[in-house]
């Protein structure tokens, strides 16, 4: 991303607060990057001609990138600035900074008491990095003591610091590796699929737990939830899941500088605890839980990110008409497909791919379960424009059922056709929606040579049976989340919406 690209978003992450800042501590009104700023702030997509037409509307000679990259730093500087007071971490490292100033004027006698006060925060709140460059700073004592015995009690102290907080960074790089290689086998496996898996999963939860019967050190309980929380979600043991995700958000309410949770933590345990509700039908607790969401967002941790504040309402939103959509309520979650679309073309910054994806499947869905197949099939076409190649590749069976379905449904005939003779619509095994979408291509392929109702009907029951065996596949029971594929045919066999099914059929 180019740095006026990257300016441009840093201006549109800023919160009211953090702009008034800069501008009352910008060295003159009317200065150039004040007027940048300005600009860019009423700019909903980068606009480079508008930026230099300013320029030369203000008889400036620099070019406009040397501007903006000055502004860039402007604009970090006045963030940290900002933000000093509100994070025990930029307190500890403006100390630093302080002793660093006073001991190169050679009054480091006069930072001795800002130096220790620092160690003291930074130990409280485990920044052993920084304990480390205090200690390194704390060296310069020992060397100017003119008496041996406070210069050997100086040495004995800091020896013993240095020693206590290696051995704290190693147990916290040793449960960090941990954590690294947990999500590089759920990336790779998602969950266990052998017993060997299985094992190797168990080893780290037995460990886990009997760490934490002991550990009373937050960022050391907080690592060991995540281990716990990866490998429960590997061996699929969801209630113990929850029980653990319950347990880490609560360090929310003890010190969450010692736990070093940051904005992005606060949202991102609250979104899968949102989801592993959602997975696990617990509707009850995810309306508890999104009535707690309003509480969370009133810690000072998320008001001084409103980028965070604002994506855990979107995850918020997207969980509700998930919830809707798993129980069917499908007129409901209709109804929230604007507001949610309206809150993406607001926040279009606040949106990763993730959301963006799981948003247009939900409305593909949504409107097609209620019948409303034009729409349905301008969702997708969307989804299909929009989204990364990259991205939607593994989704490329899901998309291909998916045109089948809709141009079914309206009665394209001659386009299913065309699209069953094409070489496209071969299915990629290696992809794990293969056995949902294999199913349905066969059913297909077999419905166009079916020269009777009585026929067809016979083949939906047939294939109606196949696909409730694939939904009992564990690997495949999580694409039944959004879309029940069995209601599927069972709306064919009484040739209404999915929305109009008679379950007693």
């Amino acid at each position: 991303m180019k740095k006026s690209q990257q300016l441009h978003q840093l201006i549109h992450t800023m919160s009211k607060s953090e702009k008034r800042y800069f501008k009352i501590n910008s060295n003159r009104e009317g200065s150039i990057y004040v007027k940048v700023f300005d600009l860019i702030i009423d700019q909903k997509v980068y606009d480079i001609v508008q930026l230099k037409d300013l320029l030369i509307a203000e008889k400036i000679s620099s070019p406009l990138a040397r501007v903006q990259h000055h502004l860039y730093l402007l604009l970090l500087k006045s963030l940290a600035s900002f933000h000093a007071a509100h994070h025990p971490r930029y307190e500890v490292m403006d100390s630093i900074r302080h002793y660093l100033i006073l001991r190169d004027k050679g009054l480091h006698h006069q930072g001795k008491a800002i130096l220790k006060k620092a160690l003291k925060k930074a130990e409280e709140n485990n920044y052993y990095g920084l304990v480390l460059q205090i200690i390194d700073l704390m060296e310069d004592w020992v060397t100017e003591e003119e008496s041996f015995d406070l210069a050997q009690d100086q040495k004995n102290s800091l020896v013993g610091l240095y020693q206590t907080n290696i051995a704290f960074s190693s147990s916290i790089a040793e449960l960090k590796k941990n954590i690294f290689d947990l999500r590089l086998f759920f990336l790779e496996n998602k969950f266990a699929r052998s017993e060997n898996q299985r094992d190797f999963l168990k080893g780290y939860v037995t460990k886990a737990v009997d760490l934490l019967d002991t550990e009373e050190n937050l960022l050391k309980k907080r690592l060991l939830f995540t281990v716990l929380i990866y490998s429960y979600y590997g061996l699929q043991d969801f209630d113990s899941l929850i029980a653990t995700e319950k347990k880490r958000i609560e360090l929310l309410d003890s010190n969450w500088a010692a736990a070093h949770i940051s904005p992005f933590l606060v949202f991102a345990y609250h979104r899968n605890l949102l989801w592993i509700f959602l997975s696990n039908k617990q509707y009850k607790e995810h309306l508890l839980l999104l009535g707690n969401v309003k509480n969370v967002l009133s810690l000072s941790l998320l008001q001084n990110s409103d980028f965070y504040a604002v994506k855990l309402n979107i995850a918020a939103a997207l969980s509700t008409m998930y919830a809707d959509v798993n129980q069917k309520h499908y007129h409901q979650a209709y109804h929230q497909i604007s507001g949610l679309w309206n809150m993406y073309l607001k926040f279009k910054n606040h949106w990763d791919i993730d959301f963006l994806a799981q948003s247009l499947i939900l409305f593909i869905n949504t409107s097609f379960c209620l019948g409303k197949y034009d729409e349905s099939y301008k969702w997708l076409n969307y989804l299909e424009r929009e989204i990364p190649q990259t991205y939607v590749l593994p989704y490329q069976n899901m998309g291909k059922i998916a045109h089948l379905l809709i141009h079914s449904s309206l009665g394209n005939d001659k386009m299913v056709q065309n699209m069953l003779e094409s070489t496209r619509i071969r299915i990629y095994r290696k992809f794990s929606f293969f056995s949902v979408a294999n199913t349905f291509l066969k059913y297909f392929k077999r419905k166009v040579k079916c020269k009777s109702d009585d026929a067809q009907k016979k083949l939906l029951i047939q294939y109606r049976e196949q696909m409730q065996v694939v939904s009992q596949k564990k690997e495949q029971k999580g694409f039944f989340i959004l879309f029940n594929f069995v209601d599927w045919f069972d709306a064919e066999i009484q040739n209404c919406s999915i929305a109009e099914l008679n379950t007693k059929f």
